[in-house]
């Protein structure tokens, strides 16, 4: 092994470690490992000063994450989300089970416009707080959100974060995703929602005994336009939403990028509503931006070492070069990895490896970047651990006196991440085995 490799390949794991095991904020971990990288690139000849910006950095993810939570953070003072947020509570009238259904589909549904990080840290803290009114264990509730979201995120480009950077490698547009994608995430939504209404049936009975009447009298007697704090706000803001997903809709026919979507979408806004710049930079989420960015760097450096060029080889000997198998490997992998290690990072590793793979195996492999793309969405709902959103779920739970633990996670993620995951394979196995392309597959 060479110096380089064996040096990069320490710095790169120890960095992994180090954000695993939350021993340094994982913004700072992310920054310091790639900084380490580039100096230890620059000495030893695998790394420049000038690829940093040109080549290591993903400015589309960036740009992506930026344009969305600027337009977020200004969408956020109209009272649009408490509007959704009584309407779910009113539409339950009181039954158990369908608060935990309907809060967990508008997640679900949230996360297909905005990245489900941000759906989660708008909805979960109202959910929590009508929880407590109507005197209900908040917890099925805030579960059902963060998986549900992440499960809709799946669907869309900006929906989960690692869907931002599998579309920069495969150079997919918003409708390739709703078009290969969105369809079997309807399946796994459909799926989930019957397994919930098995799993929580004794609870639901349990819940539906200690709601407090006079609370819930309170809730159905509120109007959700009421929830409305500017209604001027909010017709920019849905001005702005169109204006998004209309060009995201026309970005391949008008050659532009994500980022410039996201970022002209967040111009637009700025310019309409001329909201005071310094609360909106305040909610910025910029340790996000800096994670992302010391990631892409920290990965850049073990790919010119080619440590992932022979990681990449070794599946490819271990699937004989068969697509199938390539691929079916690809989404177990990143669903276990994503159960494991949050899957931001997961990503940014396995995109080079599928890189080399795709190089080597015969016909389409795009479809190598789908199953990864269900891996790490599905796979990232077995622990809190594997997915950001999911994280924030469990920091909101705290606030309750019977916070949600890993155990309690896992005892119910980990069984919709093995039927989301068997569901995502087998309509892969349909796809690569049937002659012709199928439509609503992931091609």
């Amino acid at each position: 092994m060479s110096p380089e490799l064996l040096i990069s390949a320490s710095i790169f794991v120890g960095t992994y470690v180090v954000i695993l095991t939350n021993k340094l904020e994982r913004s700072l971990a992310a920054v310091s490992g790639g900084a380490l990288m580039v100096g230890a690139g620059l000495i030893f000849g695998f790394y420049n000063e000038r690829e940093v910006i040109t080549e290591a950095i993903d400015w589309n993810t960036i740009g992506v994450l930026l344009g969305m939570m600027i337009f977020v953070g200004i969408l956020k003072d109209t009272g649009l989300f408490e509007t959704l947020a009584i309407w779910a509570a009113k539409l339950s009238r009181g039954d158990y089970f369908y608060m935990i259904l309907l809060f967990g589909l508008l997640a679900a549904i949230l996360s297909t416009t905005i990245d489900n990080i941000t759906t989660v840290l708008l909805v979960a803290p109202i959910s929590m707080s009508i929880s407590s009114v109507l005197g209900v264990d908040p917890k099925p509730i805030l579960l059902s959100q963060g998986l549900f979201s992440s499960i809709g995120g799946v669907s869309t480009l900006i929906g989960d974060p690692p869907n931002i950077m599998i579309s920069t490698a495969g150079g997919f547009n918003y409708l390739d995703y709703i078009y290969n994608l969105a369809p079997t995430v309807i399946i796994c939504t459909t799926v989930t929602v019957i397994v919930f209404k098995f799993i929580f049936s004794e609870k639901t009975k349990q819940e539906n005994k200690k709601i407090h009447r006079e609370a819930l009298r309170d809730i159905m007697a509120r109007k959700p336009s009421k929830e409305i704090t500017d209604w001027s706000l909010l017709s920019k803001s849905l001005v702005t939403l169109g204006f998004i997903v209309i060009m995201f809709i026309l970005q391949s026919v008008l050659s532009i990028t994500p980022a410039t979507v996201a970022l002209a979408g967040a111009a637009l806004i700025l310019i309409l509503a001329r909201p005071d710049m310094s609360k909106i930079l305040d909610r910025v989420e910029w340790r996000t931006l800096l994670f992302f960015a010391g990631l892409f760097v920290l990965v850049h450096g073990v790919a010119n070492t080619a440590l992932l060029t022979k990681i990449a080889q070794g599946v490819l000997r271990l699937t004989r070069g068969n697509l199938l198998l390539s691929a079916l490997t690809i989404l177990f992998l990143a669903a276990v990895g994503s159960g494991l290690v949050d899957n931001i990072p997961l990503t940014a590793v396995m995109l080079p490896i599928i890189g080399t793979l795709s190089a080597n195996l015969p016909g389409e492999s795009n479809i190598l970047l789908w199953a990864l793309a269900f891996g790490t969405g599905f796979g990232g709902n077995a622990t809190y651990i594997g997915s950001p959103a999911n994280e924030m779920i469990v920091t909101i739970s705290e606030d309750h006196k019977e916070p949600i633990s890993m155990k309690y996670w896992i005892k119910y993620g980990t069984v919709i991440t093995l039927i989301t995951t068997m569901i995502a394979g087998t309509v892969i196995s349909i796809q690569i085995i049937t002659p012709a392309d199928l439509p609503f597959f992931p091609a």
